[in-house]
């Protein structure tokens, strides 16, 4: 072997390390939502320690993307997290951070930590949610009534699910309007959830966040920031609907219980996160009616929800 086979070998070994690992490619092709501008796009995604959070983080991560994962009541779930995101995309693609989007602090800390990893930060998804579990077991399982719901409850999910919110994406825009682009997206629920017996306080906090979204859309415009609402588009296969609500198996139950796959959001949220998306904004989009098939351009095309120039409310 010569010198000249010599270096280029070393070429290849010092590529193979550093590059990302992309297990799309080893699995016979690209899906139709990953765009070649997701290599080395940072996204935040708050809640990322299972569901939705892990399953965007996992494609985002396969796809080429850099991200940090918040959690803020389980330190081990991180911890096996960090060890899946690190098998995937090989270490510093991934840091995991355990904090709390109600409280300010955590969320300036998250976005400082995630700049000291990266340098930068391209898209935030705020993904941290809580639901009627808050308060279902304390009414034997069933959906009380409004006036059972225990305080603490009702306010724990408006702080999570809409001030969360907008502590978050208050803490990374300053970022956004210095570099003149900047992605955010969150996770809303259907129409039909917001209000359904048993859910005001969800559903409320979910009407909230949508309509601050629309607002603050129209707010940012011409400003290189695009935000947006996405929603699975019916109840999903994760550990936010409990067993005692559909029976069998968390993971097992979009055929069995008839819910929609845990990982239905997947498609456009990964999608939402590339430069195709570039001034797609103020949108409600609904994940169920992604299609495989088509370009990622027309498949987001079918998830847009029309707008209503007044929203209507009762």
């Amino acid at each position: 072997m010569n010198r000249r086979d010599v270096i280029a070998m070393a070429a290849a070994v010092t590529a193979a390390t550093e590059a990302p690992k992309t297990a799309f490619a080893a699995e016979g092709g690209l899906p139709n939502y990953v765009h070649p501008s997701l290599k080395d796009r940072v996204v935040i995604i708050t809640g990322g320690g299972r569901g939705f959070g892990w399953s965007m983080a996992e494609a985002l991560l396969k796809a080429g993307a850099k991200v940090a994962l918040t959690a803020s009541r389980n330190p081990d779930q991180l911890a096996d997290v960090q060890t899946r995101a690190d098998a995937i995309a090989g270490k510093g693609r991934c840091i995991t951070l355990q904090a709390d989007v109600t409280k300010w602090q955590d969320c300036q800390s998250t976005v400082a930590a995630t700049l000291k990893a990266f340098g930068k930060i391209d898209v935030l998804i705020n993904n941290a949610g809580r639901g009627s579990t808050e308060y279902r077991t304390e009414a034997g399982g069933r959906r009380p009534m409004f006036y059972e719901i225990p305080a603490e409850a009702f306010a724990t999910i408006i702080e999570t699910n809409l001030i969360g919110v907008f502590f978050m994406t208050k803490a990374v825009m300053g970022h956004f309007i210095e570099r003149k682009r900047g992605k955010v997206f969150s996770i809303s629920t259907s129409l039909t959830t917001m209000i359904g017996q048993g859910l005001s306080p969800y559903g409320a906090s979910k009407a909230g966040l949508e309509l601050t979204h629309r607002v603050w859309a129209e707010e940012m415009k011409g400003s290189g920031v695009d935000i947006n609402i996405l929603l699975p588009g019916g109840a999903s296969d994760t550990s936010f609907i409990p067993e005692s609500s559909v029976a069998g198996e968390i993971g097992s139950r979009a055929k069995e219980g008839g819910l929609l796959p845990g990982d239905v959001v997947v498609p456009p949220a990964v999608w939402l996160c590339s430069d195709a998306t570039n001034g797609q904004t103020g949108q409600r989009i609904i994940a169920k009616f992604w299609d495989h098939s088509l370009p990622g351009e027309a498949a987001l095309a079918k998830c847009i929800q029309p707008h209503n120039p007044v929203p209507g409310i009762m």
